[in-house]
């Protein structure tokens, strides 16, 4: 059977799938239980009857180029599966992201047809981990990781619903009643896509017709990705970085890709196969994370377009078939082999991996690319365990804070996204309510604002970094948290150059600072201590002397940066009164002075750069207050 394609219904189609998956996300944030949930780390998409995924909006890259993927699993291990059913993985082996992400499918018919399959995938206040935490990235495999895992199991056919399964997690997960709630909002939100998907056929005039407007949509979304890549410039090129210093790994992890830029086929190939093999930590990528990694890279840089008025290349499977990734087995930027741990793989190398891409997309040239992003896992947004003396029993309590976020890149044409916090989501996530947050649990937010002077500068700069600072109220509290970015610095190109590194410090009950030295965060506060997160910026794009100065003047005003930062790295000299945001102003004659002085004297070094910073402020407000 033909279909005449109808382009006004296409476009509804097109419409109504990301509306229902915007209406999945809905559904998950109101009924959802985890902090974790209400920050938005949890993803929804459909995908085709053919697995290729045709929307995630508003949704962590990272979660759902998956999708297919998983949908592929669900097939594979369950080929008879039929109209109701409802599948559970969190298999860091098939096609899911780690084990702290778990997802259900739902396959979706009309008429006896498979024609969809609705997915949401919710980061899990608890997984079961040897450790009270979801990410740790010293398991040197997945037994010492300890998390349950799901390798694409039937939860529920027909009437009956695999309880047995429940059981099992309710014994071994910390925070059962948390996990169970998020379960169900999970479970909620894919229901109501089978009937939202059942009515769009129908509308669409049945099966075949579906089929047809389906793969119309694919073709097309693949052609804008075509023409995308046809207006960049041809060339090969090998982007390189490296993963600080960790436990298990204390020579740090060097990578690279090969991207080759093929405009007159349109079509990008990003080869990480000459990487390093897993090794014995949970910082290996799984086979999803590492395709993501390559592909969000490219994907950002194609879309980062001054004044669009839509987006450029569209983010589903349609794209992704003028995007290769290459990969191989038992590599730790590919699939990882069993038992190697992948417990960080939507962090660490991962974030590494995107920001290797975007300056290796740089490196077309002037106008292209971005920069790197922070990297690590910072104590900003670190998972919090302890007991809560206000309730009866004294139970315990376990979660992952978002009390904050880190710095976006900078891309040619804007600064960096200031609540970017990763790769992974590229700002889709919340920051927690502090009131909300101080009621819930027992701890105590003191603060959270801008570090000042964080940021990598450049023509357009990358965004600064998060102070965030913390803690128990009434009994001791463990944090956990990881560090990138300290020993090998987030970098910006042609001429930007690197943000501040992430720091942590101790404030002890008397008021006294000590800066925790290690990369990966293992942390009892005391009753009354309390935790300091300094988390990065982005690096800057371009020559910071090119930046306008009422662009500066706008950062200076906003507490972003410093007015002795702005004339000795930006050349743009500020009168006023720095401690009055009203009174400052641009000293033009001195500023034009000023940057001819600078750009004769060439390049600033990277020791000038981090000397102009100011000195982080509240070392003297808290040794005051105590």
């Amino acid at each position: 059977m033909e279909v005449d394609i109808d382009k006004v219904t296409l476009t509804v189609m097109a419409n109504r799938i990301n509306s229902i998956v915007m209406e999945m996300t809905n559904t998950m944030v109101r009924t959802a239980r985890s902090t974790t949930m209400a920050a938005r780390d949890f993803s929804c998409s459909i995908t085709s009857h053919t697995h290729e995924m045709l929307s995630f909006a508003e949704a962590a890259p990272v979660h759902v180029y998956g999708s297919g993927m998983l949908a592929q699993d669900m097939e594979e291990f369950h080929p008879e599966f039929q109209a109701g059913d409802v599948f559970m993985s969190n298999d860091p082996y098939g096609g899911n992201s780690h084990t702290a992400d778990q997802t259900l499918l739902v396959p979706v018919f009309l008429e006896g047809v498979h024609l969809f399959t609705a997915l949401a995938k919710a980061h899990q206040a608890d997984i079961g981990n040897a450790i009270p935490t979801t990410y740790s990235p010293t398991a040197t495999d997945v037994y010492n990781e300890g998390a349950l895992v799901f390798p694409m199991i039937l939860m529920a056919r027909g009437g009956w619903e695999n309880t047995d399964v429940l059981r099992m997690c309710e014994r071994r997960i910390r925070s059962y009643e948390t996990w169970y709630g998020d379960y169900l909002a999970t479970l909620g939100a894919v229901r109501l896509a089978e009937r939202r998907l059942k009515e769009l056929a129908v509308w669409l005039g049945g099966v075949e017709e579906t089929k047809a407007y389906l793969a119309a949509f694919l073709d097309y979304c693949e052609q804008m990705a075509g023409e995308a890549i046809s207006e960049l410039p041809a060339g090969r090129i090998v982007t390189k970085t490296e993963l600080d210093p960790f436990p298990q790994v204390p020579e740090g992890i060097k990578l690279q890709a090969t991207i080759d830029v093929d405009p007159d086929a349109g079509k990008i190939t990003v080869d990480l196969r000459d990487n390093p093999d897993c090794v014995p930590a949970g910082l290996n990528l799984t086979e999803s994370t590492a395709k993501n990694a390559a592909t969000t890279g490219v994907l950002i840089a194609l879309n980062s377009k001054r004044d669009a008025q839509r987006l450029r290349v569209y983010n589903n499977a349609g794209a992704f078939r003028r995007i290769e990734v290459l990969t191989r087995e038992n590599c730790v930027v590919g699939k990882p082999r069993h038992p190697a741990s992948a417990s960080c793989a939507t962090t660490t190398v991962q974030c590494r991996t995107v920001g290797m891409t975007l300056i290796g997309m740089a490196a077309l040239g002037d106008g292209y690319g971005a920069t790197e992003p922070a990297y690590g896992s910072a104590a900003v947004q670190g998972v919090l365990s302890g007991h809560d003396p206000r309730r009866e029993g004294n139970p315990p309590f376990m979660f992952q804070i978002f009390a904050g976020t880190q710095g976006g890149p900078a891309t040619p044409e804007s600064d960096g996204w200031l609540t970017f916090l990763v790769t992974g989501g590229c700002g889709i996530n919340y920051i927690d309510n502090s009131e909300v947050l101080e009621q819930k649990y027992p701890i105590v937010l003191w603060e959270r604002s801008v570090w000042e002077d964080s940021e990598g500068a450049g023509r357009t700069r990358g965004a600064p970094g998060n102070v965030c600072i913390y803690g128990p109220r009434f009994e001791d509290m463990e944090v956990q948290y990881f560090h990138d970015g300290v020993v090998n610095r987030i970098k910006g190109v042609h001429g930007g150059s690197s943000p501040m590194g992430p720091e942590a410090w101790n404030i002890t009950t008397d008021g006294a600072w000590s800066k925790y030295p290690y990369s990966v965060g293992e942390i009892v506060l005391e009753a009354g201590e309390s935790i300091v997160s300094l988390s990065a910026g982005g690096g800057g794009y371009g020559n910071p002397l090119d930046r306008s100065p009422e662009a500066v003047l706008v950062d200076a005003v906003e507490g972003f940066v410093s007015v002795g930062r702005a004339q000795e790295v930006y050349g743009v000299v500020i009168t006023g009164d720095p401690e009055r945001w009203e009174t400052l102003a641009i000293d033009e004659a001195a500023t034009a002075a000023r940057r001819a002085e600078m750009a004769a004297a060439g390049p600033l070094p990277l020791e000038a750069d981090d000397a102009s910073r100011a000195v982080h402020p509240h070392l003297d407000w808290w040794a005051a207050a105590a």
